[in-house]
């Protein structure tokens, strides 16, 4: 099955596509959108968005330019003028009947920042070298985890796996889309959406190359071409059942393990205890299985904000508190909190679909704060819309914080380090393959330690 040729005409596109009207929703920074040109419509990306005056400018799929006017400026696109593709809800369940008569399944973590960044830190950074499953993690506020996911997924995906997607599927334009995730994430429940101390964690996953393509058969070859062949954001993990699991909670488990490092104990995948913790948040609407539209099992799984958190071998496992209320009872004790964070503490700024984008903040940074110190980079200045309050945004952590941000002290003198062992590694470390993901891992024997990152000399 050889690639089709880049420059293919438009109106002989594949029929996975239905471009429909777009809306100021559902365009964002590498959105893939249809536009008119002279010559007849074109394919092309939005290259920066202004949403709240619904302006976009979009760069073009052949050319790799922006569109510009005969002025030579950025020609100004509205909304009315674009449209985007939306039969991807109707193609892809197409394509997953009669993929396979094993019930696919999949889980959605919903935790609080502190979990959020715990496993973020534990899954490391994105592989920006070669496809893996998942790319990238990113945690999204409930807040917008639905109108919010175009803002967070075109400033939270790594930019490098842009490039990367683009030489998987140089044959034709890639964007990203969120509309996998924002399938489940409408099913959540309005309650969802006013967890200003929760995040949902979802994953980024990028198009099938032609080598993949061409070493399966049938409609999983049409899936992995017509289907996944985008930047996609996803559910936390997802994954077919197999024969020897014993239905879709363990493949939903499987999955999460193997595609994330991560476990949850059996209590807290028990739908009593589940049911527990929505009451005592407040999210009686949250349910606690669903479909996605590939049919898939979803579970939508609830950390409550005193999880147990351990890593063992490689793995961040996240079990019940010690003598924990939602283990025997319907309410928690008077007294116990409902959220993680006190309630006075300030919130820090969620992204809202109407944001600014950080390259509009970079560009006011002189004239809205120039009065003001300077800051190290890559930090920047924000100034919330909620209260007009001023905080500062890190560019490459994707992290906001409302303490002002100082230089890095200079790195202490090192002390007398250990020989390395024959393989490189401090004493006691050997390196591994996981048989599950295929990632690097090391152990050290002494301890009965597992982890992915490099062991540090000590």
């Amino acid at each position: 099955m050889p690639p089709p040729n880049k420059k293919q005409k438009l109106n002989e596109a594949e029929s996975s596509y239905e471009w429909v009207q777009a809306t100021p929703g559902d365009l964002n920074i590498a959105t893939a959108v249809l536009y008119e040109a002279v010559d007849g419509p074109r394919r092309g990306v939005i290259y920066d968005a202004f949403e709240p005056v619904d302006h976009y400018w979009v760069e073009d799929e052949e050319t790799c330019e922006v569109v510009r006017t005969e002025e030579g400026d950025c020609h100004d696109f509205h909304s009315a003028d674009l449209k985007v593709a939306k039969a991807v809800v109707e193609f892809s369940t197409e394509l997953a009947q009669g993929a396979t008569e094993l019930q696919s399944a999949g889980v959605l973590l919903i935790g609080t920042e502190p979990q959020m960044l715990k496993i973020l830190k534990h899954f490391g950074e994105s592989n920006t070298e070669e496809r893996t499953v998942p790319q990238q993690l990113l945690a999204i506020p409930c807040v917008d985890c639905v109108d919010g996911l175009a803002h967070h997924a075109a400033t939270g995906v790594n930019s490098g796996l842009r490039e990367l997607a683009k030489q998987l599927r140089d044959d034709i334009q890639v964007g990203l889309r969120v509309a996998h995730l924002k399938h489940v994430t409408k099913e959540l429940g309005e309650d969802v959406v006013k967890q200003e101390d929760y995040f949902c964690l979802a994953s980024v996953h990028l198009p099938f190359d032609w080598e993949a393509i061409e070493e399966v058969d049938g409609e999983e070859s049409l899936r992995r071409k017509d289907l996944w062949n985008q930047i996609d954001l996803c559910i936390t993990a997802t994954g077919e059942g197999q024969p020897e699991h014993s239905g879709p909670v363990e493949t939903a488990r499987v999955v999460l393990g193997e595609h994330c490092g991560l476990e949850v104990s059996d209590e807290l995948w028990r739908s009593e205890v589940q049911t527990r913790l929505r009451g005592h948040l407040n999210l009686q609407s949250l349910p606690l299985r669903l479909k996605d539209q590939m049919g898939a099992e979803v579970f939508p799984l609830l950390l409550p904000s005193d999880a147990a958190v351990t890593s063992i071998k490689g793995v961040l496992c996240f079990g019940e508190a010690p003598d924990a209320w939602y283990l025997t009872q319907d309410t928690a004790p008077a007294g116990t909190a409902p959220t993680a964070r006190a309630k006075e503490a300030p919130a820090l700024e969620s992204s809202p679909a109407k944001a600014k984008t950080v390259r509009d903040w970079e560009a006011e940074q002189e004239d809205e704060f120039g009065d003001l110190p300077p800051i190290p980079a890559p930090w920047i200045r924000v100034k919330s819309r909620k209260d007009g309050k001023v905080y500062y945004w890190n560019k490459e952590t994707q992290k906001a914080s409302f303490k002002l941000p100082t230089e890095e002290p200079p790195p202490a003198m090192a002390p007398p380090v250990e020989p390395l062992n024959s393989s490189g590694l401090p004493p006691g470390w050997t390196q591994h393959v996981s048989k599950s993901n295929g990632k690097i891992y090391y152990f050290h024997e002494a301890t009965n330690h597992s982890q992915y990152f490099y062991p540090k000399i000590k």
